[in-house]
């Protein structure tokens, strides 16, 4: 039996000690497997298109949530919006200050929490120093449980503008805290989040600074949008993977 997560070093290779590993040893195993476990429709989809995967051994298994760890704290939002995770190429991160370089407010604030990667972080940090948005972006490579706790229920919304994701963990996250969420409309982001968030054009800079607009200026459909996120995170639970799993295995 074999998790697979994404296939994203497939998708976005990079010339790394773990490529030949990822090319051959891979696809090697996934195809010896008897059962394969994907967290979303995306990457099974992928896995049967890509490696050529039989369906009749993916088994779809979404991922869920500890709520003792996220929950909502009702605390009062902060002028800032909030990107979790690695500095990767595929996170977007460009178009993501691009798009944020649009706004004329100077109390707005952007925060990226996620290790810091010297092939590409130094990179990002001086385009938004020629964008002229540096003192409104702020760089955190690692924050506690608790930290990321308080971000996440005091932040405007969430941003995963991500060009693919496998699952998209951080959104089930946000939405955990009653947090609204830009998400980009590729990999497995739409199922995962469905209309409880706002789906954008991961390429369109204006789609995404519309939406951080759409977020500060619209308090109604924030609020549709949290009652959505609400429901949509019931079903989000390890006891329901653990069912599943029971089931088909």
């Amino acid at each position: 039996i074999v998790l697979v997560h994404d296939l994203l070093p497939l998708r976005y290779p990079q010339l790394t000690p773990l490529l030949s590993y990822h090319l051959i040893y891979v696809p090697l195993v996934v195809h010896r497997a008897t059962k394969i476990l994907c967290n979303s429709e995306a990457t099974a989809k992928e896995l049967h298109s890509r490696l050529k995967v039989p369906l009749k051994k993916i088994i779809t298994i979404p991922l869920g949530y500890n709520s003792k760890e996220l929950y909502p704290l009702k605390l009062k939002r902060k002028p800032f919006f909030l990107v979790l995770g690695r500095h990767d190429p595929h996170k977007n991160i460009v178009n993501i200050l691009k798009a944020f370089s649009f706004f004329n407010s100077k109390e707005i604030e952007l925060f990226f929490v996620g290790p810091f990667d010297k092939r590409y972080t130094p990179g990002y940090q001086n385009l938004a120093k020629d964008l002229g948005i540096e003192k409104r972006c702020k760089w955190i490579p690692w924050v506690s449980n608790k930290e990321r706790l308080i971000l996440l229920n005091s932040c405007l919304s969430l941003i995963i503008a991500s060009f693919w994701e496998g699952f998209g963990l951080p959104a089930i996250e946000a939405m955990a805290c009653e947090t609204p969420v830009i998400a980009s409309f590729a990999g497995a982001l739409p199922e995962v989040i469905g209309d409880a968030g706002l789906l954008i054009n991961p390429n369109n800079q204006h789609a995404i600074s519309d939406a951080m607009k759409n977020i500060i200026s619209d308090s109604r459909m924030v609020e549709n949008l949290v009652e959505k996120g609400k429901e949509r995170i019931k079903n989000c639970t390890w006891e329901k993977a653990s069912s599943i799993i029971e089931g088909v295995l």
